[in-house]
């Protein structure tokens, strides 16, 4: 199977917004931090759910500081702009970004040229917390199971068309995943956004698409989308009779959204420290809890160095992906 990802504008954009980022040095710890408001930059448009999950933590966040935390929308080249502006400030702690699996490993991966090196540039310090996606069809569709569509996928190689928000969009990535494991090819139909896509769905000009749960959340509860599968490792509570794409047939499968809380490399262990603890502490307020279920999020604590290995772990599943899929970058 071997997938194609046109990239267009992209290397042009970060060409033109971004230069390339030097190490700074270890800056001291401040004194009585933090002493006026941090700004969190998310990188992508508001009303999305990296935007919303964001915002909820943030909040959070300046409630356990008692310091303001002024969240700004920096969107451009899927997630890079707005995380290398965070990575080319100075490393005091009044600077972050919410990075996710695109911004932190997968450009990189595929690639891409960046004005950042993911891996010795960026820090690292909260889990944000994390979503499945749905893998969703037509409500008249002939496919009723997610075997349903393997099946017919196997029986006719790229019969299947499915559709993503982009090209290595984590909704592409999961499908290619999916299908990598199945041992079956499907053709890829990549989209503007989450919203450009589901009226192509709905209306049968594609037969399934991998989107965030909050992109599909009224139509599911509306039922005028049937849900195939949940791309988490387990059922989530708003929609318990959804199997897992494990449970249908696909033991092993796991792909989820999430996001991380990312600050320039250099930064203050004290501060790191800080942040992680206050993030960490929010993750276990119900309300903060409740207000992430409402968007398809979970959260948890995860400590400093639980995140590093967390990332390595996805980094190898990723590479894994696409090296398996053939997935190259033009």
């Amino acid at each position: 199977m071997r997938a194609r990802i046109r990239t267009g504008g992209f290397i042009m954009m970060l060409g033109l917004a971004l230069p390339m980022l030097a190490h700074p040095a270890p800056a001291p710890a401040p004194a009585g931090y933090p002493d006026r408001p941090i700004q969190v930059i998310v990188p992508y448009a508001a009303g999305g759910t990296t935007d919303l999950a964001g915002r909820i933590v943030a909040k959070a966040l300046g409630e356990a500081l008692n310091q303001a935390v002024v969240v700004e929308n920096k969107p451009g080249a899927a997630g890079s702009v707005g995380v290398a502006q965070v990575l080319r400030s100075p490393p005091d702690g009044y600077a972050a970004a919410v990075s996710g699996v695109s911004s932190t490993m997968l450009h990189q991966l595929l690639g891409r040229k960046l004005p950042y090196d993911p891996q010795k540039d960026i820090n690292a310090v909260a889990y944000l917390g994390s979503s499945g996606m749905v893998v969703v069809t037509a409500k008249d569709s002939p496919y009723r199971t997610l075997r349903q569509v393997i099946d017919q996928a196997r029986a006719r190689p790229g019969s299947i068309s499915f559709g993503s928000a982009g090209n290595a969009s984590p909704g592409h990535m999961a499908t290619e995943y999916l299908a990598n494991m199945a041992g079956v090819r499907m053709t890829h139909v990549p989209y503007p956004g989450d919203s450009a896509l589901m009226g192509d769905l709905m209306t049968g000009r594609i037969d399934i698409a991998t989107v965030g749960i909050a992109s599909v959340f009224s139509q599911m509860k509306a039922g005028s989308v049937s849900t195939l599968a949940i791309t988490s490792r387990e059922r989530i509570k708003s929609f318990p009779n959804v199997p897992t794409v494990a449970e249908a047939g696909l033991p092993g499968y796991e792909a989820d959204i999430w996001n991380l809380l990312v600050l320039p490399r250099g930064t203050p262990a004290a501060v790191d420290a800080r942040l992680n603890a206050a993030i960490n502490k929010a993750m276990l307020d119900k309300g903060v809890q409740d207000s992430l279920l409402g968007i398809g999020f979970t959260g948890h604590p995860m400590s400093l160095s639980d995140i590093q290995s967390f990332i390595q772990s996805e980094r190898g599943k990723w590479s894994k992906v696409i090296r398996d899929a053939k997935i190259t970058i033009d």
